[in-house]
């Protein structure tokens, strides 16, 4: 379907000339001012543009000048306002070089230009997918949809909980007063957006979100315009940089997108399953799938319609269920929300416990409806207290937490919170998505505030709230591959900025030097020393693989004593070329010499190690060792 961009800055003659084309077969794509024309010329790369002749003075031959850069080719189509009375005339838009002016907008005449020049263009070039390779067109949805319904609110964060709990794929549309807008899913989380709409477009939300330079902004669009998609523009632009930080600018998109479109009230939905429509090139799943339902419906989901969505269990007392914490880290709840969260015991009925939050009655009562919605909380008509049921339900007095438990509490939540997301979970970085999956319930469960439901736990009651915190944001970071990757570089950064590392070290290098070391410590000596042989290959100019390569080429079962020695001196001589201060690359040298009974030698080489770490443990027994054997 040949694609019209209309440039007019009169409402009702845009209007008309975008209604007309589309009852002729166009897609019609409508600008009110230069400025966002170019900006759907270069994101959506139209056959024709049908300029209004207001724009041949101030900004309109500029714009015209940057289109026929672009695309010397582009049919121009310029429409007058004679319909109106205030017609300038061909003279005044000859400057323009339009390939054809059309007096009046509002007769069959504009239509018929259009089709035509538009016709004789696409038999004269090639098609606008060959043109464009990096920019292909959007595929149809195949066949009919799985499911589909009218809009109204609440229920696009309804369908978003459903598809989600289900770990459905597929593609959601939304229309919208003719607009359409496409969310794709895999595994159930969101991870692509598509809009026809300029407005929800990345470049206007990112310069809405962020103080992008006017220079920056023009480099991106004329990027754009060359044929990059919006998120290599940006790169191009300087705006953002590549790898982790375009992917996180682009799932913060994403997740404003889906929010938005929760507060979606006129319409109509489809959904079809099972559909692969690429946004980006890339897989954008949200780490956190609902966090944008909650959002969302703070933002946009009416308060009046929250309360009349519980109207009917304001007398029942809710209470939170089992899928509360499968919740936890798929909403992303915060501290406030978790606080808010943990009230509901069952104790108090809906009108009691929204009565008593009346300086936090916007979150706590947005939090009810959406832990309503996803079944996270139900209503039963009882109390849950052992309590009778015509007794008016009371603060309830816990028992104070032993003073040995507090402190063993405080100092293992204090072994979690501060440091790095594998080790909070008592995992290294060898874990794979299940060790990660197993390791967070279990963190999780143990320091969960519901474990502690009988005791005051007094002044700890925010540390183990900032617990729940750090496991669920750690089980975020590692609960995929990709997220896995990108946080282990942060990890090999900060090893870099110590300068335990040289830089630009690959982050799988050190996943196998971890490998290797616990393959050690079980003996099993050929795979430790694969796992080495593949750091060095990763990392030659690391001196540190080199250094615990050599150590376990002392025990390599493959070779005699004298050959392991032999290549065990070689890779710590290779190790201490790269670093001649380094310990472990010291004593590995020390060895090697003692076992090709150079006793002198390897005592020479372990006292220059200990001039510069005279503290090294390891270099103090080899010296000790080596002073107290007798020559053979």
């Amino acid at each position: 379907m040949p694609r019209i961009l209309v440039a007019e800055g009169h409402a009702p003659t845009r209007d008309f000339v975008q209604r007309s084309l589309v009852e002729a077969g166009f897609e019609v794509l409508a600008a009110t001012d230069p400025r966002s024309a170019y900006e759907l010329f270069a994101s959506r790369r139209p056959d024709a543009v049908v300029l209004g002749a207001d724009f041949a003075n101030g900004e309109g031959p500029e714009l015209v000048r940057r289109l026929r850069d672009a695309d010397p080719r582009l049919v121009l189509v310029v429409a007058d306002k004679e319909h109106l009375g205030r017609a300038r005339g061909l003279p005044s838009v000859l400057p323009l070089g339009a390939n054809a002016y059309v007096p009046d907008p509002t007769r069959r005449e504009l239509v018929e230009r259009v089709s035509r020049l538009v016709e004789q263009a696409t038999a004269a070039r090639p098609p606008p997918r060959a043109r464009h390779p990096s920019r292909p067109a959007l595929p149809a949805l195949p066949g009919e949809p799985e499911a589909r319904g009218e809009l109204k609110v609440g229920v696009v964060a309804r369908l978003v909980h459903q598809i989600w709990k289900a770990r459905t794929d597929g593609v959601l549309v939304l229309e919208e007063g003719g607009a359409e807008r496409r969310f794709l899913f895999a595994h159930g989380a969101a991870a692509g957006f598509w809009s026809r709409d300029a407005a929800e477009s990345l470049l206007r939300w990112v310069t809405s979100e962020q103080n992008v330079p006017d220079a920056a902004l023009e480099t991106s669009l004329e990027a754009l315009a060359g044929g990059l998609t919006p998120g290599a523009a940006l790169v191009a632009a300087g705006v953002v940089e590549t790898g982790e930080p375009l992917l996180a600018l682009l799932r913060s998109h994403l997740r404003a997108r889906l929010a938005r479109a929760i507060g979606s009230r006129e319409g109509r939905w489809r959904f079809h399953a099972g559909c692969e429509v690429g946004v980006e090139g890339v897989a954008l799943e949200l780490p956190a799938p609902l966090q944008p339902v909650l959002e969302g419906a703070r933002a946009s989901i009416p308060a009046h319609h929250q309360l009349g969505a519980l109207r009917a269990v304001t007398a029942a007392y809710p209470v939170r269920t089992a899928d509360f914490q499968a919740l936890v880290p798929a909403a992303a709840l915060g501290a406030s929300d978790l606080r808010l969260a943990l009230s509901l015991e069952g104790r108090v009925t809906t009108r009691e416990w929204i009565d008593a939050r009346r300086t936090e009655l916007r979150d706590g009562l947005s939090l009810l409806w959406f832990l309503s919605l996803t079944g996270a909380v139900i209503f039963p008509d009882a109390q849950v207290a052992a309590t009778p049921v015509t007794a008016r339900p009371g603060p309830r007095r816990r028992r104070a937490l032993p003073p040995e438990r507090t402190e063993a509490l405080r100092q293992a939540a204090l072994q979690i919170v501060p440091v790095s997301h594998f080790r909070a979970l008592g995992l290294d970085v060898t874990a794979d998505t299940d060790d990660v999956e197993r390791a967070y319930h279990e963190v999780a469960q143990r320091f969960h505030p519901d474990g502690f439901a009988e005791w005051d736990v007094g002044d700890v009651e925010d540390l183990l709230v900032a617990v729940q915190d750090k496991v669920s944001a750690a089980y975020r970071a590692l609960s995929s591959a990709e997220k896995r990757r990108a946080y282990l570089g942060v990890l090999v950064r900060r090893l870099e900025i110590n300068g335990q590392r040289r830089p630009g070290l690959d982050p799988q290098a050190e996943v196998a030097l971890f490998r290797a070391e616990r393959a050690l410590r079980a003996r099993r000596v050929t795979d430790a020393l694969a796992q080495l042989r593949l750091c060095v290959q990763l990392a030659p100019r690391e001196p540190e693989y080199q250094a615990v390569l050599a150590f376990a080429t002392l025990l390599d079962p493959v070779l005699n004593g004298e050959g392991r020695a032999v290549e065990a001196r070689k890779l710590a001589r290779k190790a201490l070329a790269l670093q001649p201060d380094h310990p472990r690359a010291t004593a590995a040298l020390a060895l090697a010499e003692e076992r090709l009974g150079a006793t002198g030698e390897a005592r020479r080489v372990v006292l220059v190690g200990l001039r510069t770490h005279p503290l090294n443990p390891v270099l103090r027994e080899i010296l000790h060792r080596l002073n107290t054997t007798r020559p053979a």
